[in-house]
């Protein structure tokens, strides 16, 4: 690994990855349930937003003079390809492009919590291994913060939307892509080897989240 490059640098570079694969198998479901007519609307995002990462170790790609700000257009990139692709299936396809993307949300966040099961003996642990997988801007950005945590729950809030702006640009539509964003979330915290539940809620402008010990 190159000297300039950190053990975070690494784990926010398998971030970005993650949620290209899962754009890349929406697209695949979609192909197999309607045809090569839709890579038309992945042809049109690649050309608005950018190619796919290629599949090559991050120091063979990743500019060592400008680290920061070469990880943080791959997280635009890939967060408005996603929202105007998986949107703009939702708009042609309606209800069965949604059973098709929720399917592969669920499916990923769970693969990812099978990954996690013997890491989640608390609360407060499901909430780093939740940072594992979910983007979340760039570390920098906090865009969670712990308000309150014990062996039975943890709550993290946030204020606004990290997403927002890069959902924007990609056309997205923001109420699903909200949805679909918090059932990754719940499908992850919920198939974990340890049970525990997922809720949230809005207060004057602030998301709280809870994770809770079943």
């Amino acid at each position: 690994m190159s000297q300039f490059l950190a053990p975070i640098h690494t784990w926010l570079f398998n971030k970005i990855n993650l949620t290209q694969d899962l754009e890349s198998n929406i697209v695949k479901v979609h192909i197999d349930t309607f045809g090569e007519e839709v890579l038309s609307v992945q042809e049109e995002a690649i050309k608005l937003y950018g190619e796919y990462i290629q599949n090559k170790p991050l120091e063979e790609l990743i500019d060592v003079n400008n680290i920061h700000g070469w990880l943080q257009n791959k997280i635009i990139e890939v967060e408005s390809r996603s929202a105007y692709i998986i949107s703009k299936y939702y708009d042609r396809y309606k209800e069965k492009s949604k059973e098709l993307s929720t399917e592969e949300y669920k499916k990923q966040a769970i693969e990812c919590a099978n990954d996690e099961s013997n890491r989640v003996n608390s609360p407060d642990n499901v909430y780093i291994s939740l940072n594992n997988y979910i983007l979340s801007g760039m570390p920098c950005d906090r865009a969670t913060s712990i308000t309150e945590k014990n062996d039975d729950y943890v709550v993290f809030e946030q204020v606004g939307c990290i997403h927002k702006k890069n959902y924007e640009k990609g056309n997205g539509n923001l109420n699903y892509l909200y949805e679909l964003k918090d059932l990754w979330i719940k499908s992850f915290v919920e198939n974990l080897s340890v049970k525990y539940l997922y809720n949230k809620k809005e207060k004057d402008g602030v998301t709280i989240n809870i994770i809770r010990k079943v």
